[in-house]
Order: C-alpha cells, then sequence, then structure tokens
C-alpha cells in the first residue's frame, strides 16, 4: 500500500507538468493591429490629418509590414473590422483579388465614398495583401453593426458647459496626439505608435472616465452607451472565437485603434491564446 501510494502521488505532478505544458504550447499566437481607417471617412470624433496609403512610400511600408509578419507568425488566418454578415461578399472580393482582377472590379464601383473605402481601405490594402502572402483561401469578417449614438452624446455634451469643455479638452489632446503620429514618415513607427500601451489605454479610458459618467439623470445615456461599446466588442471576439478552425497556430486581428483596446485585454484573459506585441514583430 504504502509503495503504491508513492508511486501515485509521484505520478499526479509528472502527468500535470506534461498536461500543462502540452496546453500551453497549443496557445494561438494572436497578433493584435490597432489601426487608422485608411480611407480616412472622417466618422471618428477625433478628426486625424490624412495620409495617403497610396503614395510609393506608404505602398512600401505595407509591403514591409506584411514581410515582417509572414516571416515570424504567417498567419492561418486573419480577422478584420468588416461586416460579419456579408462574409461571402468580402471574400468574392478576396477572390478577385487573388486572382488579379480586383482593380476592375473597384473601377466599376460609382459612388465615390465606396470607391475610396474599397481601394484604399485597410481591409483591403494590408489584409488582402497579408493573406495573399500567406496563402490564405479566405479572409474572415467579425463586425457587429450596433447601434452607436455618438450623435445624441455629442447633443448631451453641448448642453452642458462644464462638460462639453472637457469633451473639447480631451478630444484636442486625443487629435494632437493623433495627428503626431499620423506624420511619422515611416508607416512602421505609425503603427507601433497606434499600438502602445499608453494609446490604447488612453482610448478605452476616455469611456470610462468620462463618457460612463454622463446622463446619469437621463436613464445613464452614459453608462447604456459604453455597455454598448463593450458589447459590440465582445460580439466582434465571439465572431473571432467562432470562426477558428481546428489546426490554426497564428492568426491576425486588425481593427480600428478603438477595438483594439478592448480586444487586447479579452485576449490577455483568454487562456486559448497568446498576445504577440506588434513592436516585437515591427
Amino acid at each position: 500500500m504504502l509503495k503504491f501510494s508513492f508511486q501515485k502521488t509521484l505520478i499526479l505532478p509528472v502527468f500535470l507538468f506534461f498536461f500543462l505544458n502540452s496546453f500551453s504550447q497549443n496557445k494561438v499566437n494572436v497578433v493584435l493591429i490597432g489601426t487608422y481607417h485608411f480611407n480616412n471617412p472622417g466618422n471618428d470624433a477625433v478628426k486625424s490629418i490624412s495620409r495617403d496609403i497610396l503614395s510609393k512610400e506608404n505602398q512600401l511600408g505595407l509591403e514591409q509590414i506584411t514581410d515582417l509578419i509572414v516571416k515570424k507568425y504567417k498567419p492561418d488566418q486573419i480577422f478584420v473590422e468588416s461586416n460579419y454578415n456579408k462574409k461571402k461578399e468580402l471574400n468574392d472580393q478576396y477572390l478577385l483579388y487573388l486572382t488579379g482582377k480586383f482593380s476592375s472590379y473597384t473601377d466599376t464601383i460609382k459612388n465615390a465614398r465606396s470607391r475610396k473605402f474599397h481601394t484604399e481601405g485597410e481591409t483591403y490594402q494590408l489584409a488582402f495583401r497579408l493573406g495573399k502572402k500567406s496563402s490564405n483561401k479566405e479572409i474572415y469578417p467579425i463586425d457587429s453593426l450596433i447601434e452607436m449614438r455618438f450623435d445624441l452624446l455629442q447633443k448631451m455634451v453641448k448642453s452642458n458647459p462644464k462638460d462639453n469643455q472637457i469633451f473639447e479638452e480631451k478630444l484636442s489632446t486625443l487629435t494632437k496626439k493623433s495627428n503626431d503620429c499620423m506624420a511619422k514618415k515611416d508607416l512602421k513607427e505609425v503603427f507601433k505608435s497606434l499600438n502602445t500601451d499608453e494609446a490604447l489605454n488612453e482610448n478605452k479610458g476616455f469611456y470610462l472616465s468620462f463618457i460612463n459618467g454622463l446622463g446619469i439623470n437621463d436613464n445613464y445615456f452614459g453608462s447604456n452607451l459604453v455597455s454598448n461599446w463593450y458589447k459590440r466588442n465582445l460580439i466582434m471576439y465571439a465572431n473571432i472565437q467562432s470562426q477558428l478552425t481546428q489546426n490554426t497556430k497564428n492568426i491576425v486581428i486588425l481593427v480600428g485603434t478603438g477595438h483594439a483596446a478592448m480586444m487586447k485585454d479579452f485576449i490577455k484573459n483568454d487562456e486559448r491564446f497568446n498576445l504577440i506585441e506588434l513592436k516585437t514583430i515591427l
């Protein structure tokens, strides 16, 4: 009995060691890329300066960035901030890109805003490029179109001089930092700047430190808006989880910096994932 008990106590820790070690090795590497919107539609509260993604320098920058990602963490899957319910449409466009017919498609788009989105947007310029270099057969959209009433938020803020002053000061600070980042010559430096902990935390903090406390006497308007923001990001994250394939080892998530700030927290607390800091690649 003593011999059996000794062996059992010895075997259990060894088993746990190999089990946990195997589990950690099977984690999926996640390269999280917070990006600005290349086509700059002007929808965000922070009005950043435009940067011509089609310029020779920025096209070279995209080549360098995607080459570095492929070299270090060639993605098996790429997830983008595109409508989850239009996956087929997105991948029909990706197939055109893979076969060298995408420009012929964009030339047929009559609406100028839509044409600019499809020719300059980060999904097409960065994700499609990265997917082709990684021999990916499809791109995975994740966005959830939950209504966010920022127009009502701005109306509420403007009705209160104190809140409006704080709001304008915060926007001014964020705009200056964004423009300083966008003015960097090297596109790699732009992305490194966008994805620092400081930049991402400041973006997320704006929702918690300011917006969440607004409209308490108006059915907690601020808290409801922030909860919708969290809900949208959680649904986006669920769309990543649900589309993850069995043999995937490396993934890339390409989303706006506001979403990236949230995704970073989710990934850090998800035991299946190993977060790869963009700065270690670029």
